[in-house]
């Protein structure tokens, strides 16, 4: 994988998800709880998928972007290589939702992550995922931190 050659993956500020540059990203602004990535946001109506519904690929995006920053945070830089996913309920636009992601496993140069989405309101679960990770190792062949 390119992207995993030469020196550290660089952030820009253009990212869809997080890039504060962006004028049609999602502006994910994303803590940190003990060993879990979190972020609270609302999807206005742009994000539509059916009537008053997100699309499903921005649900995506969120679950994607989560399970990153808590890659990035506990495991180190890297990219998805893989990634399942289940809807559970629609995720509604204008409504705050919730999403959380947590590392699950680390090992050499694959870690594994799961991510859920929320509906904050009343906790109920939308959508889950998990993805597996290729990390970008150093010259020293341990990953390299994410520092985020």
């Amino acid at each position: 994988m390119s992207a995993l050659a030469g020196s550290a993956l660089e952030i820009n500020g253009l990212c869809f998800a997080c890039g504060e540059k962006n004028p049609h990203g999602l502006h994910m602004r994303v803590e940190y709880e003990g060993q879990r990535a979190v972020c609270r946001l609302s999807l206005p109506e742009h994000f539509q998928g059916w009537v008053n519904i997100a699309h499903g690929g921005v649900v995506l995006t969120i679950l994607d972007e989560i399970m990153a920053y808590a890659v990035l945070r506990f495991a180190g830089q890297g990219v998805t290589i893989s990634m399942e996913s289940s809807f559970r309920k629609a995720v509604p636009l204008g409504q705050e939702i919730m999403a959380s992601g947590w590392v699950v496993e680390h090992k050499g140069r694959q870690a594994q992550a799961s991510g859920e989405l929320r509906l904050a309101q009343d906790d109920s679960l939308l959508a889950q995922a998990s993805a597996r990770w290729l990390l970008k190792l150093g010259p020293d062949g341990q990953p390299l931190p994410g520092g985020i």
